[in-house]
């Protein structure tokens, strides 16, 4: 009677699939598990090139670990893909090799032993498929999220804009923006940092910067001076207030801020989104800059490299709450100032010693360039890059300064 399935006794009842092939290829025995698994009695095995076993495009690889095993008589781990005859379908093993030698020691055959790996195989090519088409939305996110990033600056007469920025991911909760106002009159810039990470922050970016300067570019009144009812307040640094506020700039000043507060939170208020912000308007010709500093890291006004006054927040964040009150804050450059704004992960920005950058750092980088303000932000951020090194950047790191010529 012809024997149909194998008989190695113990390897028949193991999981993994036993071999034996001959030194020209051809398959001598296996163990119950293989036949099973290759759908193939032991009959119509016995005599079979491994070639016709595996899928073609790997036949050279096989043939490249045996010829290893032949030559070093070295064990090997092999991976390929199988046949399956009555199905016609592929499953995938995973094994190791090693050579049969005779009496002599010459090598006379090859067994091995292999797993089946075909679900293993599967879900690794799938997390990789996945993450490869996440890594590609997400390289498309970077791509739209920094062409609402100024590329090229409107710089006024007698003033130097700069700015930097550098995400901690592929996506960013930072930015910052610069734009005319008032008919050109004005120049407003803003830098803000809104808060948590990744996707979710990055979305949140491009709601704010839009709606920042939509706001900011439509006339609409809104309250600029005490609220409604309230008794007139005559005396004289409330009169000074009202001067300020109703100046040139002010009104787009406080629509932004307002009118984006009171967006974020009517529609999206259960997002718990909200964003810190520095939004400046100057007049160019005198040097005034009016602004509103809601909840942000307070910017320096820097003198001969010293900073000389700080622009401490006159409000909240901006998506707290709804009829937040925002004051305008008002401050003067003199030709040599400088004005440095910067989002907190500049000065938190850790190394390997867990020590943030600091800003007695920040202010000596300054210092070393305050006379040639072109290369001011450049230096400070070649510094930033020095003191993460290799660790993890935790947080974006955004850089504006405006130096009066």
């Amino acid at each position: 009677m012809t024997e149909t399935t194998s008989s190695f006794g113990i390897l028949d009842n193991l999981d993994c699939a036993y071999f034996e092939i001959n030194t020209k290829g051809v398959l001598l025995s296996a163990n119950q598990s293989f036949l099973n698994k290759a759908e193939l009695s032991l009959d119509q095995l016995i005599g079979k090139h491994y070639r016709h076993m595996v899928n073609p495009r790997q036949v050279a690889d096989l043939y490249a670990a045996f010829n290893t095993v032949f030559r070093t008589n070295e064990r090997r781990r092999i991976l390929f893909d199988f046949v399956q005859h009555k199905s016609g379908g592929f499953r995938t093993a995973e094994g190791v090799i090693g050579s049969i030698l005779d009496r002599t020691g010459e090598v006379v055959g090859f067994r091995g032993i292999l797993f089946d790996v075909t679900e293993r195989v599967k879900q690794e090519t799938d997390m990789i498929s996945a993450k490869q088409a996440a890594e590609n939305e997400l390289a498309i996110a970077r791509k739209i999220q920094y062409s609402f990033l100024p590329a090229n600056f409107l710089q006024v007469d007698g003033w130097k804009v700069d700015a930097r920025f550098h995400s901690a991911r592929e996506v960013a909760g930072d930015f910052y923006d610069v734009f005319p106002l008032s008919s050109g009159k004005r120049l407003g810039f803003v830098v803000a940092d809104v808060c948590d990470k990744g996707v979710g922050a990055a979305m949140y970016m491009a709601i704010f910067r839009t709606l920042i300067r939509a706001f900011a570019n439509i006339n609409v009144a809104t309250n600029l001076t005490t609220p409604e009812n309230k008794p007139a307040d005559l005396s004289e640094s409330t009169i000074f207030r009202r001067q300020k506020v109703l100046a040139v700039g002010a009104q787009p000043l406080m629509n932004a801020i307002q009118m984006t507060n009171q967006y974020i939170v009517r529609n999206h208020g259960s997002s718990n989104m909200f964003a810190t912000m520095f939004f400046g308007v100057l007049n160019p010709l005198d040097g005034k800059l009016l602004y509103i500093n809601a909840g942000h890291e307070p910017p320096m006004v820097v003198s001969k490299g010293k900073p000389i006054r700080r622009l401490e927040p006159t409000g909240p964040a901006v998506g707290l709450m709804e009829d937040l009150t925002f004051e305008i804050g008002e401050v003067e450059l003199a030709p040599g100032d400088l004005l440095f704004v910067y989002t907190d992960g500049v000065v938190d920005a850790r190394n390997m010693n867990n020590q943030s950058f600091s800003e007695e750092r920040l202010i000596s980088e300054i210092d070393k360039n305050i006379n040639t303000p072109d290369k001011i932000l450049q230096g400070i951020m070649s510094s930033l890059h020095d003191h993460i090194s290799d660790q993890d950047q935790y947080d974006d790191l955004t850089l504006m300064s405006l130096y009066r010529e």
